[in-house]
């Protein structure tokens, strides 16, 4: 049974990389309206590698700060949601800057 419960963790971890992909694309481009390299499929792209670069590298070392303040997502998740949105925000945010920081076209 410890094989199935670790393959659902890994569904819910990938689910929610997923979620935070979108969210942070979702902000760069609706939200504040910035033109991103291939739009909102783009920014979801670079936000979910960020997010998995957060998740899995930024985790490390904002371990213990997050489990204290949140400690409920960081274990019951199977990934640190905190430091995946951080992850693909700094992401998005750098795809942001390379673009130069342009508004998006009005159509």
């Amino acid at each position: 049974m410890g094989g199935l419960q670790e393959l659902w963790v890994l569904i819910k971890s990938i689910f929610i990389i997923l979620i935070i992909g979108a969210a942070v694309a979702w902000i760069f481009y609706y939200y504040k309206k910035r033109d991103l390299f291939g739009g909102y499929i783009g920014g979801f792209v670079v936000g979910v590698i960020g997010a998995l670069i957060g998740a899995f590298i930024l985790d490390k070392f904002l371990y213990d700060i997050t489990v204290k303040i949140l400690s409920f997502l960081a274990r019951d998740a199977g990934v640190n949601i905190i430091a995946g949105f951080v992850g693909g925000y700094i992401a998005v945010f750098i795809m942001n800057r390379l673009n130069h920081d342009k508004e998006r076209k009005k159509y």
